[in-house]
């Protein structure tokens, strides 16, 4: 085999560059209110034929222009437009409730909504003709009755409104169909490509849908409706969004809006929207009289047709950015075979030339793999925190920083983990150096140490498998005048897809000069590794305090320089054990076999110095010309130069304690510094391998911890390794113990960043990320743990939503069941206990829906509703009804059994409680009144006393604000209003417990016995049936009557129980009885087989 070192070594420097990709700003949104005046012409058919999606830009400044409303003698002087294919036809899915009000399911765009300064998680859509924006999963009302004066921009819920008013589908008249479209990577339907060419044509902006909903109401009657109702409504909304911006179209049939407008008891519907936070919009028509507000099918530019934006703020969305980069990524079976696991600690890292330094924290792999592939990993001190494997080698953190740091939500970070698995270190193998050094000192892979001084160019490595093979060389020069040789070039060729080979030669100046495939090349400085490098693909070359070759993320070779002799330092993957020849050794971890020549014969390993070098010149590749010196060349050896100088060798090893590399070459050459060098390389090579093979203790136990509100959580954790211990950690709501016990009790929702290390006897380290997830919800069976969000970049993720049962709403549930929240008819006032009052005169309903009916000859019967119940009568049976506060549970508000929020027993007013006052106090209050007092001086000097009072009622925030911030909120108030600096002299009650007020909140609201009062943080005393707490046993059934719970007893299987409560258990006799018979039959019928049988074997013996 010829030698890969040139025979003449020439050096060259090249140029390297890397461009960086640029991006792109948000569009700049509208700085308007108004709806956008549509011109031209719109129908069936798209407004273009379907297209590749187009580049975002700014639109156009936009004037905010009022809608061309058509003349009303003249309805049909422009052309209408027409719906979007809907129904079974158009692809779409039908969602109807035969009832009064009724809403869809949630629609949850993973991009998003933006939505006036927003970006909204969450719609849906009413049977009332409204999308609406919950501000929670939990708070989805349908109110039917639209505000007469319209949108301000303040409403408590966003919404679009297509037409809202109060329909009515609970007679079987109409239905509503709705499709989602998302469009992340292309846009193939037709409706999108319409939705966008009208986006584009009318209000001239390039536009390209991610997402889109298309809602039908078909035939929607008015309320009260009929089962013969033809004086319906169609119509479509549309709402589409780019991530960035958003808009809604708004179209009506042509000629199929029929409500009968003169039958409506308040004629107010409303088409526009309102963000919520300042950003709305009334359609012009809302202000016209019925007969045109009523008809929008007949108005507008284009017939039927509204055009909005919605969003009123630029915005980066990195939902919309990670869900994109998601979307053409492939799955990681396709690109991350043979990717390492992380090393498992920092020192670990540092010393494996396979991965690379990137920052102080950060690391991967040092070259990609043959897929173009990488790993990278993240530490913390010492510890592997996390690692991830990345498809593009390199260029990933931007994602990773969309996906896992930006949106906020885990769910996007676990998606991110789909794409690009994690990894920990488990596996990891560190590589196995062996290395030359010195006048040629070697250690081999499998840790033999020997002198060699042969002088030529040598193997030093061979190594191949089934896909790939290396081949490392070295060469030698006399060192100086004395009889030894050193290193001052090497070659490595790495075969595997392509041939790669490089060199490396000593300078004059302790410089390396290096060639890559015989070209010379010119490193180039990397920000993110911090070193000078080149890069190519399969291979890495970093110029450091050595030049480290690694060849497919795999074989590392470093060349140093020192005191004018090049050393090395090779590592291979496992895939090459049992393997390898050459100077370096046969990798079997046996070093018995070390010396094995090319014959395939070996010398022992305590063999001469003699015998030794001749084995290392069978591995001489011969490339010297036949008269060279070379031939002849015979080194010193250490037992010559001791005999020759025995003070000199003692004096020596004295200053070299011992080390037999430092005595060689310091005799061999007379050069002690030459010595002492040699001697801290080998010290820093077995220093090397010490680290790389320390590992930290491996740490068991979850990683997630879940706690409900303020409730202790203690988990154990356990280390395993010699001497693991965890350090302990002790904060106000977090205690982590030695022996690995931590007990969690939530204070709050702070952000803390906590992980969990262990430290072996060798002081390293071991991280584990923990997740608190802490659950805020009203009550345990509320928690939702699936879907949290992470509180900056904090360990503390709280839920994003509760599931809210039996009524509550409200972020945490915290709201009890609440007769007002969907709003009554207009003039008609709500009480919190009842619900609505009575309808206007002339009116009927239950006060939430109203209208004019044929009942004016019917009246309620006197006393049909109890317990404050409202009684009304059925606008088209006149039937009468109850509406019943949210304690009882049947038709007439007889029954108990629902929750209420009790009433305190004072009358409604009970007030913080005084101490006495001190001696020389500036503030004085008469000890009857429950006040507030807060002493001032005017101008004039006349004192004065400012007096308030405050009253407790059952909600929790009341209690929470008058026991913990009503001094301040006072102190601020006050002294703001009067613009003082220094605070006035206040005097402040002290707090009233929870324990004292129980005693104030009687459950006898209703006179029902029985109910129990419980106080939940977040909702304050609330009244709760037995019955609702598994009052009745055996499943006995419940009901709430006025003397107190009682149950009724249902037989079931062979019981039946009894008892007050159904909490005994009898058998039934009838049962008893019909089993008794059953198994006398069953015994007569095997009786009577037995009998044949016997028969028939008798008469066969005959």
């Amino acid at each position: 085999m010829g030698s890969l070192l040139p025979q003449s070594l020439s050096t060259g420097l090249g140029t390297t560059t890397a461009e960086a990709a640029a991006g792109r700003s948000p569009s700049a949104t509208p700085s308007m209110s108004m709806p956008l005046s549509l011109t031209g012409t719109t129908g069936a058919t798209p407004d273009r034929a379907p297209r590749a999606a187009t580049a975002t830009a700014p639109p156009p400044s936009i004037t905010a222009i009022g809608i061309g409303t058509v003349p009303a003698t003249h309805p049909s002087s422009f052309p209408a437009t027409s719906l979007y294919p809907f129904g079974v036809e158009g692809g779409d899915q039908e969602y109807v409730r035969r009832m009064v009000d009724f809403n869809s399911p949630l629609f949850k765009p993973e991009i998003g909504f933006p939505f006036g300064k927003s970006l909204r998680d969450a719609l849906y859509f009413t049977d009332n003709g409204q999308i609406i924006f919950p501000p929670t999963d939990n708070h989805v009302p349908s109110n039917p009755n639209p505000p007469p004066r319209g949108f301000t921009g303040r409403e408590s819920l966003p919404m679009v409104a297509a037409f809202w008013d109060d329909a009515d589908f609970s007679k079987g008249v109409g239905t509503t169909w709705y499709q989602e479209y998302s469009t992340l990577s292309s846009t193939q339907d037709p409706v999108v490509q319409d939705v966008e060419a009208k986006i584009e044509k009318y209000l001239k902006i390039p536009y390209v849908a991610k997402w889109t909903l298309k809602v039908t109401w078909e035939k929607a009657p008015a309320y009260p409706s009929r089962r013969d109702d033809i004086q319906t409504s169609t119509y479509q909304a549309v709402l589409s969004t780019d991530g960035n911006r958003s808009f809604a179209l708004l179209l009506y049939q042509d000629g199929g809006m029929r409500w009968d407008y003169s039958r409506l008891a308040a004629p107010n519907v409303l088409i526009g929207f309102s963000s919520g936070n300042g950003y709305a919009q009334n359609n012009e028509l809302t202000q016209k009289p019925p007969a045109v507000k009523y008809r929008p099918d007949q108005h507008s530019n284009v017939r039927g047709l509204w055009i909005y934006r919605l969003d009123s703020r630029s915005r980066v969305n990195y939902r919309l950015q990670c869900l994109a980069w998601l979307d053409t990524e492939p799955a990681p079976a396709t690109w991350n075979s043979q990717l390492p696991p992380c090393p498992c600690s920092r020192p670990q890292a540092e010393l494996d030339p396979r991965p690379a330094d990137t920052s102080v924290r950060m690391l991967r792999t040092a070259s990609p793999s043959p897929a173009g592939a990488g790993v990278r990993c993240l530490y913390q001190g010492g510890s592997l925190l996390e690692g991830w494997q990345e498809r593009a080698w390199n260029t990933e953190l931007e994602a990773f920083n969309w996906c896992c740091r930006r949106v906020g939500k885990p769910l996007f970070c676990a998606r991110f983990a789909e794409k690009r698995p994690r990894v920990d270190c488990e596996g990891y193998v560190p590589p196995t150096p062996a290395g030359a050094f010195g006048d040629p000192h070697i250690t081999t892979l499998d840790g033999l140490t020997y002198t060699f001084n042969g002088l030529g160019d040598f193997v030093l490595l061979l190594a191949s498998d089934a896909q790939s093979s290396f081949i490392l060389h070295g060469r030698t020069a006399q060192t100086g005048m004395a009889q030894a040789t050193n290193f001052v070039a090497f070659a490595a060729q790495y075969i595997s897809n392509t041939t790669t080979t490089v060199e490396w030669t000593l300078g004059s100046q302790d410089d390396i000069q290096v060639l890559l495939n015989n070209e010379t090349i010119r490193f180039s400085y990397s920000q993110g590794l911090g070193d000078e490098v080149y890069y190519s693909p399969g291979i890495l070359l970093v110029n450091a305090s050595s030049v480290t070759a690694v060849f497919d993320g795999t074989v590392a070779v470093s060349v140093s320089a020192t005191s004018g002799i090049l050393s090395v330092v090779c590592s291979l993957p496992s895939w090459y054990h049992n393997s390898t020849s050459g100077l370096l050794g046969v990798w079997d971890h046996d070093p018995a076999d070390d010396f094995q020549m090319p014959n395939g014969t070996s010398i022992p390993v305590n063999s001469s110095e003699e015998e030794i070098y001749s084995y290392g010149m069978t591995c001489n590749l011969f490339t010297q010309p036949l008269d060279s010196p070379a031939l002849n060349f015979t080194p010193f050896f250490l037992s010559r130069l001791r005999q020759e100088n025995e003070s000199q060798y003692e004096l020596v090893a004295s200053q070299c304690h011992g080390s037999k590399e430092c005595i060689y070459d310091s005799l061999s050459t007379g050069n002690l510094a030459l010595g002492l060098a040699t001697q801290s390389l080998a010290a820093d090579f077995q220093q090397r391998k010490t680290a790389l093979n320390a590992f930290p203790p491996i740490i068991t136990g979850d990683a997630s911890i879940t706690a409900f509100r303020t409730e202790k959580v203690t988990r154990q954790y356990h280390a395993l390794g010699a001497g693991a211990r965890f350090i302990p950690h002790l904060s106000p709501q977090l205690n982590i113990s030695e022996n690995g016990t931590l007990i969690w009790e939530p204070r709050g929702i702070a952000p803390f960043t906590i992980n969990l290390e262990a430290v072996g006897s060798n002081n390293i380290s071991a991280l584990l990320r923990l997740r608190f997830i802490l659950c805020r919800c009203s009550r345990s069976q509320d928690c939702d743990y699936s879907n949290t969000v992470t509180l900056g970049e904090s360990s503390l993720q709280v839920l994003a939503a509760c599931r809210c049962e039996s009524g509550y709403s409200g972020a945490l549930c915290q709201n009890p069941p609440d007769p007002c929240f969907q709003g009554c008819f207009p003039g008609v006032g709500c009480d919190p206990f009842s619900g609505c009052g009575p309808c206007p005169a002339g009116l009927t309903g239950d006060g939430e829906h109203c209208c004019g009916s044929d009942c004016s000859y019917h009246s309620c019967p006197e006393g049909y509703c109890s317990n404050g119940g409202h009684c009304h009568l059925h606008p088209i049976t006149c039937a009468p009804t109850c509406s019943c506060p949210p304690a009882f549970t049947d038709q007439r508000c007889l029954v108990a059994g629902g929750d209420f929020q009790p009433l305190p027993s004072s009358g409604g007013y009970l007030y913080p409680v005084w101490g006495e006052s001190q001696p020389h106090s500036p503030c004085s209050w008469d000890a009857r009144t429950t006040t507030m007092a807060f002493p001032q001086t005017d101008s004039d000097g006349f004192t004065f006393v400012v007096v308030s009072e405050f009253a407790y009622d059952s909600r929790g925030t009341v209690i929470r604000f008058l026991n913990e911030e009503l001094p301040a909120a006072i102190t601020g108030a006050f002294n703001g209003r009067r613009r003082r600096r220094g605070a006035e002299p206040m005097c402040f009650p002290s707090p009233v417990t929870v324990d004292e007020l129980r005693d104030y909140f009687p459950c006898s609201l209703y006179g029902y016995k029985g109910y129990q009062l419980h106080y939940m943080g977040t909702i304050g005393f609330i009244c709760i049936s037995p019955c609702k707490m598994g009052y009745c046993q055996h499943g006995g059934q419940c009901q709430h009557l006025p003397e107190g719970p009682t149950c009724s007893c249902l037989p079931f299987s062979i019981y039946s129980p009894a008892g007050l409560r159904c909490e005994w258990l009898a058998i039934s006799l009838a049962a008893f009885l019909g089993i008794l018979l059953g198994a006398l039959a069953l015994l007569c019928l095997l009786f009577a087989i037995a009998c044949l049988a016997l028969r028939l074997c008798r008469r066969h013996q005959e």
